[in-house]
């Protein structure tokens, strides 16, 4: 008899907990979050670029609102954002500002680091180049790329298209640096040159920068050798050169 009644209680208490369940879901099921104005608001802002607006709705959500982690995500944003807009713009130094914002934990973090190293490289390759007009008079409009030899900036250019992993940048960085020796106007210029030259097929390891340095210093190896202080390190580079293309 015993063992009749608490099966039935057990059951009794089963069948109250689902009710109690099913009830609790289906509450939970019809409940909505209220709808935030200033969140929508600003986030239609920022997707319009009146990033101004979007910040300033956005702030208008306090702590206590289910909306606020939301906001303070689409807050973190508008510096990313107003730097594609600026760089979109050719606003160059207004980009830099902007993409320099972007917090170091933020979502748009690396992506805005990519941007600022683009940006620096474009403004340092426009720093480096000189555009003369081409004396040849059937093609008054032809250029011809010249280049300011400075081995502090071409430096640079050469480590952020390193930094970037841009291959393309990299050998038309390379294309600089050989421009440079060929150019040069003193012995430590070349030297400077040479070494730069050296690091960069060092740090590499992609196949069409050995064959673009190696073509170079064949081709130029006669007017090199010619300087003999160079000869030693022409014949290790060439040979280290033809080593890595084996």
């Amino acid at each position: 008899m015993k063992m009749k009644i608490s099966n039935k209680k057990y059951n009794f208490i089963i069948a109250i907990s689902l009710c109690i369940l099913l009830s609790g879901c289906s509450w939970f099921g019809d409940f909505a979050e209220p709808e935030n104005d200033s969140y929508e608001a600003g986030k239609k802002a920022l997707n319009e670029g009146k990033f101004e607006l979007a910040k300033a709705k956005l702030r208008e959500i306090t702590p206590e609102s289910p909306y606020y982690p939301q906001a303070v995500w689409l807050i973190q944003k508008v510096p990313f954002k107003k730097g594609i807009d600026a760089y979109e713009k050719q606003q160059l130094e207004v980009a830099i500002s902007e993409f320099s914002k972007v917090p170091l934990h933020g979502q748009d973090y690396s992506e805005a680091q990519h941007y600022l190293n683009q940006i620096n490289y474009e403004m340092l390759y426009d720093q480096l180049r000189i555009a003369s007009k081409t004396e040849d008079l059937s093609n008054k409009d032809a250029e011809e790329i010249k280049f300011n030899y400075d081995i502090v900036l071409i430096t640079k250019l050469v480590n952020i298209a390193e930094k970037m992993g841009d291959s393309k940048k990299v050998l038309e960085s390379i294309d600089i640096v050989i421009s440079g020796i060929k150019h040069s106007s003193s012995r430590s210029q070349t030297e400077d040159f040479l070494t730069l030259l050296e690091k960069i097929v060092s740090r590499n390891k992609e196949k069409r920068i050995f064959e673009k340095a190696l073509n170079f210093l064949l081709t130029d190896f006669g007017k090199l050798y010619q300087q003999a202080e160079f000869r030693p390190q022409v014949f290790q580079l060439v040979g280290n050169l033809k080593m890595e293309l084996m």
